[in-house]
């Protein structure tokens, strides 16, 4: 096996000398090719039945040689209820073909109990569960050569060490599938992506309602236009609606969610990246070169973000223009946003055909009409609390910027002011400017406040959208930037774009940043 092919999860764990010496009959195949120089041809060939039998797993499994089209993994909390009950009132009584399954589970006794419970004298009472934990390999060999598909329901999936399953079915071509919602589990599985296409093995993380349904909707749509029109998709907006009163979370959802927001800032940075699953920035200018922003001090380049793209466009409540219905922040639009642009790349990499060549994604919960007027209520509230705020004794820091007119008419992000260090950890930022753009044809002038913490970026966030033609003042107020909470010793770098394509320029009158800290004042920078 060659290099790359032993350092995935499962080969690290399988391939090792700790592993080989429990394989006596190679340990002393090996010692005896060694002895021989590999000259002795009986010595070669047992050699090479015993390397067979343990690069296959055969001298180490307790498989019985059943093999199921699906075996379901984590089946014994709530998501396993749900699993076992729509596999009994629907998958089981409708679908047209018979196909075989079984459960598996760290502790049987607990998918036992459940199993009691849900199929209890029915013909699948008797249903197989299999044992597996990740620190048993053996366990993990016969799960997944029983298997034709595994589905795994056992999350949070980034507490778990699941990408040792998940290669061990890349190894042995099984199929594989889960339902996280999770950004760092998925960049975990991403370095499996070209050996899982080499041995012809679909690994689809996400396959359920985070993830799986709003890119299939993009699909079916996709398609249709193709087929109806003959064109790309230019731009998809997907509206989540449910729930009610009584919806909430399960606790392996509020797990899921507690494990994220404690990540740390390198995990956080890449979770708050919209393009961190891949996908492509078509902008292109009228010369054909991508548009890139160019790091001061480094020169690291970067294709630029489009403004349709950034998570910001989602963080707010907001009418959409064209339909008229109002939509606000839905819980998976940070995660399902970098899926759809993920298989928007694939699509174009794999079969040349993707959504679209310039395609824009955003998602939003849309807002039933009672909502609405209970949000702008509690942003009526929320703005009366805010100003109480900086009225019970908070650090505040203002810095001030006035007379800029640029005509610039490039992509380059300029500073416009920096507050910090910050000398305790930030309550709330509210910015302010005054300006417009003066440019031809689109709007482009933008400012954005970007997160600076020992010397990198963590992340940055559009302050107030494009310039407005003609004069006036955009406000806004942050709690955080982009996920992250700004805390002692982070600076604050607000910086602004003019916008390329000939004949822009942008007036800035005024801007001025208040920043609310716990105790003490920052130092002018």
């Amino acid at each position: 096996m060659g290099v790359d092919e032993l350092a995935t999860p499962f080969a690290k764990l399988y391939f090792s000398d700790e592993m080989i010496s429990k394989y006596e009959p190679l340990v002393t195949a090996i010692q005896l090719m060694n002895e021989t120089d590999g000259e002795d041809e009986e010595v070669k060939k047992d050699y090479e039945i015993h390397y067979r039998r343990f690069k296959e797993f055969e001298w180490c499994s307790n498989w019985n040689g059943k093999k199921y089209d699906i075996v379901f993994y984590g089946v014994s909390g709530y998501t396993g209820y749900l699993m076992m009950s729509y596999l009994k009132r629907v998958a089981l009584k409708k679908t047209p073909e018979d196909f075989t399954f079984a459960f598996a589970g760290r502790t049987p006794s607990k998918v036992y109990e459940l199993l009691a419970r849900e199929f209890g004298g029915t013909k699948w009472e008797n249903t197989e569960v299999l044992q597996m934990s990740y620190d048993d390999v053996f366990s993990i060999i016969d799960l997944v050569k029983s298997a034709r598909v595994i589905v795994n329901v056992a999350g949070p999936y980034m507490l778990t060490q699941g990408e040792i399953m998940v290669d061990a079915c890349v190894h042995m071509g099984v199929h594989y599938c889960d339902i996280s919602g999770e950004v760092p589990w998925t960049l975990r599985l991403l370095d499996l992506h070209n050996k899982a296409m080499d041995n012809g093995v679909h690994i689809i993380p996400s396959s359920a309602s985070a993830g799986g349904f709003p890119d299939l909707g993009m699909f079916m749509i996709s398609q249709k236009m193709k087929a109806d029109y003959g064109e790309d998709l230019r731009k998809g907006i997907c509206y989540q609606s449910g729930g009610g009163a009584a919806a909430g979370s399960s606790g392996g959802t509020l797990a899921t969610r507690q494990a994220m927001s404690e990540a740390g800032d390198d995990v956080r940075k890449e979770m708050a990246n919209p393009f961190s699953m891949g996908g492509f920035i078509a902008d292109r200018d009228r010369w054909g070169v991508k548009h890139c922003s160019i790091e001061f001090g480094t020169g690291k380049v970067t294709p630029k973000l489009r403004g349709e793209d950034l998570d910001a466009n989602m963080s707010k409540i907001s009418q959409d223009p064209k339909l008229g219905v109002w939509r606000g922040p839905f819980t998976y639009s940070y995660f399902d946003t970098r899926i759809v642009r993920r298989s928007n790349m694939l699509f174009a990499d794999l079969g040349n055909c993707p959504y679209g060549r310039n395609f824009s994604f955003l998602e939003y919960a849309m807002l039933p009409d009672q909502a609405v007027l209970a949000a702008q209520m509690a942003k009526a509230a929320a703005a009366a609390a805010e100003a109480a705020r900086w009225e019970q004794g908070l650090a505040r820091v203002v810095e001030t910027v006035a007379g800029i007119h640029d005509r610039r008419s490039d992509d380059a992000w300029r500073p416009l002011k920096t507050v910090g260090p910050l000398q305790d950890d930030l309550q709330l930022l509210e910015a302010t400017v005054t300006w417009n753009d003066q440019g031809f044809g689109n709007a482009k002038g933008r400012v954005r406040a970007v997160l600076r913490r020992g010397g990198g970026d963590l992340g940055e966030v559009d302050c107030f959208g494009l310039a407005p033609r003609p004069l006036a003042q955009s406000r806004t107020q942050l709690l955080d930037i982009a996920g992250v909470k700004p805390v002692r010793g982070d600076s604050i770098a607000f910086e602004y774009i003019v916008g390329g394509g000939g004949g822009h320029e942008l007036e800035i009158k005024t801007f001025e940043a208040a920043v609310a800290l716990l105790e003490a004042e920052c130092d002018a920078p």
